[in-house]
């Protein structure tokens, strides 16, 4: 038996109901506005007449078989151009980079299947870790492999793989890294480096084709020694290992990466500190994750109100429909009461992550490829024949741009924007994902027996929600990553971490 998640056709919360922050900001960039809304309107059309049916029945398969891969959600994806809906047009992709748009959209998904956002979610890091290296070499390789490869039956993808089995939170944060028990090591050789270690937790492992991989050349000086490296699954040395039992999100697999003696040819090191020697480019690494982290935080920021919305939603459609004592729920004060209670919850987590948002805008604004191209370039036609010019990619390709684009960016970006960026990322998780189970737990005790059922979708958010309280660094590593770069930074003397 099929089951459809079921959504109320009359569009009460439309755009500018939602989303009154950016209605102000139309003002002064009513373009970027209206681009905004549009792509949000191509969202809200995909994932509830095209993913909505998918979602319930996905869930079953996985809790039939746990071996589960959700390979048809994947090709639904590519065949609708959401796995490279991040890459801008002028490299083949579809989408305007990050920017708002892409936190906005998320939200959208996740307020129908949070586990979709969680399958995207790993393809999603893995890209941002790529962009972050800015290795336009590696970028471009990748970005025309997605494009090239959305409607095959099995899509072209990545993941980013940080965690290791000892370590866990403590890979999160820079300040974190001597305390860290780490197993993994990267060694130089003639032609690339070689890889030992193993990786776990990795969403989309399972999926991936390719994986964006951190790990260091020295365990003790770790910080100043990490390599950013692009491991084909192919590669000798290099196994997938065991996909986590997962409670929720069970559509966006967890895996084990596991290298021996794992060859990585030169022209697939995205990143390593002795690429760029010098005293300028010190402390790169705490550059790549700062910046990972603020966009994929944020991230989480939205994708969490989504699933608080999409507790809300569900509750909202109910609530509609089920009676008590001859009424229905809508009708009755005490249940508008806790109805209000859920969409003020969605509202503060999603001006939250807006502000996150903007935060990373003035904060990477040096780097369109995070905070979104505007609309004339991003749908450029020069830019996109230029890019397909040999001549001009190995331009762009070349070592000495690269350092060249680094420096300029590392540059642009000062200590206290990047403290406001980490804050306020870290503050979007943490509300966000707070939210989100607390919506999830009072639709499941509003809606009785009806809350529980499979049938209705909320049982199986609240399974998806707690997920997002734990990883992008735990809700209780995020507090101290608030406190350091906000009130500590503002009160000498006091002792963090």
């Amino acid at each position: 038996m099929t089951y459809k998640l079921n959504f109320d056709q009359d569009e009460h919360f439309d755009f500018d109901d939602n989303f009154p922050s950016l209605g102000a900001l139309a003002k002064y960039e009513p373009a970027m506005v209206e681009r905004v809304r549009k792509s949000w309107e191509d969202e809200r059309r995909f994932v509830r007449e095209h993913l909505a049916p998918l979602v319930l029945s996905e869930d079953l398969q996985h809790a039939k078989n746990p071996d589960h891969i959700s390979w048809e959600m994947l090709r639904l994806a590519g065949r609708h151009g959401r796995l490279a809906q991040y890459i801008p047009g002028f490299m083949g992709g579809k989408g305007n980079a990050l920017g708002i748009s892409m936190m906005v959209n998320l939200e959208e998904q996740a307020s129908v299947d949070c586990a979709f956002c969680g399958m995207m979610g790993g393809h999603g890091l893995g890209l941002a870790a790529v962009f972050m290296s800015l290795n336009m070499k590696i970028l471009q390789r990748v970005a025309d492999r997605i494009a090239a490869r959305q409607n095959e039956e099995k899509p072209y993808v990545i993941d980013c793989a940080i965690t290791e089995p000892t370590a866990g939170t403590d890979v999160e944060e820079v300040e974190l890294y001597p305390k860290a028990r780490l197993m993994c090591q990267a060694k130089r050789v003639p032609g690339g480096a070689v890889l030992n270690g193993r990786k776990v937790f990795i969403s989309t492992g399972h999926m991936a084709t390719d994986h964006v991989v951190i790990m260091p050349f020295d365990q003790k000086d770790a910080v100043n020694t990490m390599g950013c490296f692009l491991v084909a699954g192919d590669t000798r040395g290099f196994s997938l290992g065991r996909m986590e039992r997962k409670m929720g999100q069970k559509a966006g697999s967890a895996s084990e990466l596991i290298f021996e003696d794992c060859l990585v040819p030169d022209d697939n090191i995205l990143l390593t500190q002795d690429q760029f020697p010098g005293e300028k480019f010190q402390n790169q690494y705490k550059f790549v994750l700062h910046g990972v982290l603020g966009m994929t935080r944020t991230a989480v920021g939205a994708w969490s109100t989504g699933t608080a919305r999409g507790a809300f939603d569900r509750a909202l459609y109910l609530a509609k429909r089920i009676k008590y004592k001859g009424r229905t729920l809508i009708h009755q004060q005490w249940a508008q009461a806790i109805l209000t209670n859920m969409h003020i919850n969605v509202m503060m987590a999603r001006g939250a992550y807006l502000d996150s948002q903007f935060a990373l805008m003035r904060g990477f604004e040096k780097i369109p490829l995070v905070t979104g191209f505007p609309a004339w370039i991003g749908d450029s036609q020069v830019l996109a024949w230029l890019f397909r010019q040999n001549w001009y990619r190995k331009f762009l390709h070349s070592p000495w741009m690269h350092g060249q684009i680094m420096d300029y960016v590392r540059s642009s970006i000062s200590e206290d924007q990047d403290a406001r960026v980490q804050q306020i990322s870290s503050l979007a998780k943490v509300v966000g994902s707070d939210m989100a189970m607390e919506n999830c737990q009072l639709a499941t005790e509003f809606l009785g027996q009806a809350g529980l059922r499979h049938d209705q979708g909320v049982e199986k958010i609240f399974r998806d929600a707690k997920l997002l309280q734990i990883f992008e660094g735990t809700n209780q590593l995020n507090r101290l990553n608030i406190f350091t770069h906000y009130l500590a930074r503002h009160l000498s003397g006091v002792e963090v971490f």
